[in-house]
């Protein structure tokens, strides 16, 4: 069985709780970078259960570490995967949430964005807004915003995995250009009921740590959201009595258990 070390500690988990994505920016090999640059737009599947597909993004120790620290230690590898490739100047796209999206508090998938080639701002980049995973609401209900106080535009060198819930509200940003912008989309999910086996300095479990208000979060909803995280942490930790379903149920759930994957 390929082994995976948890990468984050007691504050990492709590902090991705709280705003429910983490960058690891260079983290792909700059030559594996260039040879996916080329990959076609759509669905991707025979690409993504390569050998070398999976040694560079899908089971990088850096990758996977968060993948094994947020899910536990058989987690479910992606075996299909989404290239969103955009290369035409167009206006953009509304904020949504993805297809069903999860209720409850546990974390039981995360769904992860690679940039083979560095984005910036006129490539229409990933927008995010940190936190947005506690707001569960009819994707047409939030279509209508515009720009929102604290949220986030991926632009990010080439090689970079943003590791996100799945819940949380994003949108393609508006493309001035015609250069080719991609981003190859995958999700990873859970097996088993959660235990706290990150990385950790004690066996004493640490208190929920709230981090405070985002921009465009009230008073009265950061205290549901310090609620929310506290209820997370819990669950996480192997506190929660409540079960989620796993895997989650999901349309395009896709996986094998790293335990069955073998690398030539």
């Amino acid at each position: 069985m390929i082994h995976i070390e948890p990468t984050l500690n007691d504050t990492q988990v709590m902090q991705f709780i709280h705003n429910g994505y983490i960058m690891l920016e260079r983290i792909v090999d700059a030559d594996f970078n260039c040879d996916c640059q080329s990959v076609p737009g759509g669905h991707l599947s025979d690409f993504v259960c390569t050998d070398e597909f999976r040694r560079n993004v899908l089971l990088h120790p850096g990758v996977a570490g968060v993948a094994r620290s947020l899910l536990g230690e058989d987690f479910l590898v992606p075996t299909s995967a989404h290239h969103h490739l955009f290369e035409a100047a167009h206006l953009g796209q509304t904020w949504h949430s993805d297809g069903l999206t999860e209720r409850g508090y546990g974390i039981t998938h995360l769904q992860c964005y690679y940039y083979p080639k560095a984005v910036k701002i006129e490539d229409g980049p990933t927008m995010i807004l940190p936190g947005s995973h506690h707001r569960l609401v009819d994707r047409e209900a939030i279509a209508h915003y515009g720009d929102i106080l604290g949220q986030l535009s991926l632009t990010v060198p080439a090689g970079t995995v943003a590791m996100t819930r799945y819940g949380i509200w994003h949108k393609a940003g508006p493309k001035l250009n015609a250069d080719r912008r991609g981003m190859i989309k995958f999700s990873y999910f859970r097996t088993a009921m959660p235990q706290r086996d990150w990385a950790r300095d004690s066996d004493e479990m640490p208190p929920y740590q709230h981090a405070g208000r985002h921009a465009y979060v009230t008073e009265v909803e950061s205290y549901r959201d310090r609620r929310r995280g506290e209820l997370t942490w819990r669950w996480l930790c192997g506190l929660a009595e409540v079960e989620e379903p796993l895997p989650p149920v999901q349309m395009f759930n896709s996986g094998i258990p790293l335990s069955e994957i073998l690398l030539r």
